[in-house]
């Protein structure tokens, strides 16, 4: 073995290692990459699921307020004081700013996703007549289902025949 096929052994051997630690260093970067874009993943799962049961919360504290909202409206039609009024629409402001809304229903077609039909009473068939309780969203989805009485079709009643 002559000297040049010496240096060229070693030159070779020192070609394989740097190739091969290139190849471990390219498989320690990718498991990096790898891990961070997990990571990533991660955090933004748990700040959605963080959110989620935030807004859980918020619906069955919400739910729970229903009762006193109900209660305070029949405060403000049965009294004249102004201050239970300005309480009362102060409540509801909050609420709304919280996600809160009051379901527009009477004189809407009966919808099941959103009304619960106590009964039918004399009027247009399938249009909600009266609201026996108000119904409410919250951010969009129902947070309780408004009790209505629903059209039958029978002796249609409409505000011009009268006339």
């Amino acid at each position: 073995m002559n000297l040049r096929d010496y240096r060229v052994g070693i030159l070779t051997e020192k070609k394989d290692k740097v190739e091969n630690e290139d190849s471990k260093m390219k498989e320690v970067e990718d498991r990096l990459l790898r891990l961070q874009a997990e990571f990533e993943n991660f955090r933004k799962r748990n700040a959605k699921e963080q959110e989620m049961l935030a807004e859980s919360s918020n619906a069955e504290l919400l739910s729970k307020l229903l009762p006193v909202v109900d209660e305070m409206e029949i405060a403000v039609k049965h009294t004249k004081d102004d201050g239970v009024k300005m309480v009362y629409m102060n409540l509801m402001s909050t609420l709304g700013k919280q996600g809160l809304e009051e379901m527009d229903t009477l004189g809407k077609s009966f919808d099941p996703y959103y009304h619960d039909a106590l009964k039918q009473d004399d009027g247009d068939e399938g249009k909600v007549l009266e609201i026996v309780q108000k119904g409410y969203l919250f951010k969009g989805k129902v947070l309780r289902h408004a009790k209505v009485i629903v059209g039958n079709g029978n002796g249609k009643v409409s505000k011009n025949e009268g006339d």
